[in-house]
């Protein structure tokens, strides 16, 4: 049997990529890369695709829909454990890439324990985080001296919760925050971090935004939404269903005649990472 590196490859800018990393893949034989439906595309491997341009390693799309549940999530990864193993036969190198780090909410680590199933050997080279990125694109410190640090998710928190941790922690990192827009707002204001807070989005890619100011990021979420006084105001209204696997976005109005692509990014922040799918005037985003 064949070994299998599980590789951090960074938030988003190739040049992050570690030079362990790198030379891990110059010599794969295979590379698989994680996506949400067969076709969608992988981020992790447009951000590698430069630095593999003359490797003759075969590239595998792994399918990973983030919406299954509890068995068919088991069993999907399981598959997924299978597909890789067999590929590894006969003393073949693997390299499964993975968005920032292996060990921060990462794909490759629900699928571990199946790939060492079929008595793979694995080993985990790891990569910058996005909120590590982000702290340093804002010059942030995320912790100094005795203070701690806390990682948490925005979409498994009610506002109260949110509020709870951001009062009882000196330093938060929250993921995902288009999950839930509101929550996420009122949380802030409720801890009074309104001067203290910093907003990053796509960090370390081309398109990445920062924002450090409340009423900008109130004015920023208010196009996503439905909880309005006067629709007329808008030219864009969506109504969201936060969701722990995938969050459902329904077009209230889209005056502008914004395209499918157009409106999902606008739904996801200008993400788009884990891919969408529309289903009337609904569209399913994925989340990490």
């Amino acid at each position: 049997m064949g070994k299998l590196y599980g590789i951090g490859v960074g938030p988003g800018d190739p040049e992050l990529l570690t030079l362990k990393a790198y030379k891990i893949l110059q010599k794969a034989d295979v590379i698989f890369c994680p996506e949400k439906k067969k076709g969608a595309g992988s981020f992790a491997f447009d951000i590698i695709k430069e630095h593999i341009k003359d490797s003759k390693a075969r590239i595998v799309d792994l399918e990973y829909p983030m919406h299954y549940h509890g068995d068919e999530l088991k069993k999907m990864w399981q598959e997924n454990g299978r597909i890789i193993s067999e590929y590894l036969k006969g003393e073949k190198t693997g390299a499964f890439i993975t968005l920032g780090d292996p060990s921060v909410y990462s794909t490759f680590m629900y699928t571990l324990p199946y790939i060492e199933a079929f008595g793979t050997e694995i080993e985990v080279i790891p990569g910058i985080p996005s909120f590590c990125a982000a702290a340093a694109i804002s010059r942030t410190p995320l912790t100094a001296w005795d203070e701690d640090l806390l990682v948490a998710p925005v979409r498994k928190n009610s506002p109260e919760d949110l509020t709870k941790l951001l009062k009882e922690h000196d330093n938060v990192v929250f993921m995902k925050p288009s999950s839930d827009k509101e929550a996420l707002l009122t949380a802030i204001k409720e801890s009074g971090r309104e001067n203290s807070f910093v907003l990053v989005e796509k960090a370390g890619t081309k398109e990445q935004r920062l924002i450090c100011d409340y009423n900008e990021l109130k004015e920023k979420y208010r196009i996503s939404s439905y909880k309005v006084d006067n629709l007329d105001d808008y030219d864009i209204v969506l109504d969201c269903t936060p969701g722990k696997y995938r969050s459902v976005y329904k077009v209230i109005k889209n005056n502008t005649q914004l395209s499918d692509l157009e409106l999902a990014l606008i739904c996801d922040d200008g993400s788009l990472c884990f891919g969408y799918s529309r289903h009337g005037n609904e569209f399913y985003i994925n989340e990490d």
